[in-house]
Order: C-alpha cells, then sequence, then structure tokens
C-alpha cells in the first residue's frame, strides 16, 4: 500500500495534523484541502466513513468525517488500496486521535497535535 499523505482537520476546517510521504507536499495540500469541499456535501449521511472524496489516474482521496466534526483525510496511490481498506485505516486513526487527545488534559480542542504516539502509527501506516 502507498500512503501519500494524511491530513486531520478540526471543524473549523483547520489542519491538526498533516502527514505527506514527499518533499512536494505544497500540491498534495492543495488536493487534500480541495476535498474538504466534498466533505460538505457527503458528511449528511449517519456513516463516518464518507468514501472517495477525489481521484485522478494517480490518486485518491478518501475522507471520515467525525460526530464533532473533525475530518482525516487519506491520499493514497490510485491502484494500491481497496474501500474496505481505507475504510479500516481511517477509523484505527480516528480511533487513536480521540485517545490521544481526550486522554490528555492540556489538549485544547482544534489545536495542533504534537503526539509522538499518534505520529507512530502515522508512519505504520505509511510503511
Amino acid at each position: 500500500m502507498s500512503v501519500l499523505a494524511l491530513a486531520i482537520v478540526n471543524n473549523h476546517n483547520t489542519p491538526v495534523l498533516i502527514r505527506t510521504r514527499n518533499e512536494d507536499s505544497v500540491d498534495i495540500l492543495f488536493k487534500l484541502h480541495s476535498s474538504l469541499d466534498v466533505v460538505e456535501e457527503k458528511q449528511n449521511t449517519r456513516e463516518p466513513f464518507l468514501g472517495i472524496l477525489s481521484q485522478s489516474d494517480s490518486y485518491k482521496i478518501y475522507g471520515l468525517c467525525s460526530a464533532t466534526n473533525s475530518k482525516i483525510l487519506l491520499m493514497v496511490n490510485n491502484t494500491s488500496i481497496r474501500d474496505n481498506e481505507a475504510r479500516a485505516i481511517l477509523k484505527t486513526i480516528h480511533n487513536i486521535y480521540v485517545d490521544v487527545t481526550t486522554s490528555n488534559p492540556f489538549y485544547v480542542h482544534g489545536q495542533p497535535i504534537h503526539s509522538q504516539h499518534l505520529i507512530r502509527k502515522i508512519d505504520e501506516i505509511f510503511g
């Protein structure tokens, strides 16, 4: 599996955590940010997993929107992952994100996350 980027965005669409695989992160960040418009359209469903938000010949962006309106965006190579695998990855990251933010009494909701535990888990997904 080839994960290109992962972003956690708060309820005000401000990035809380961004991890990218390569150095050309400006283009990736633009693509991730543009997929937030699709999140607004799809988030009326009861299912937190939103499916594919954006895709091209070289990538797919999957999304998950939590009950607190936090969003997790996963960018992968176009041929490297199926929907059920993306769903499992996003749910895993969401569970770790909830654990990290709720177990830290000093964390202010919506602020950048500097948790080494969350970053290690994300780096494991990057492979």
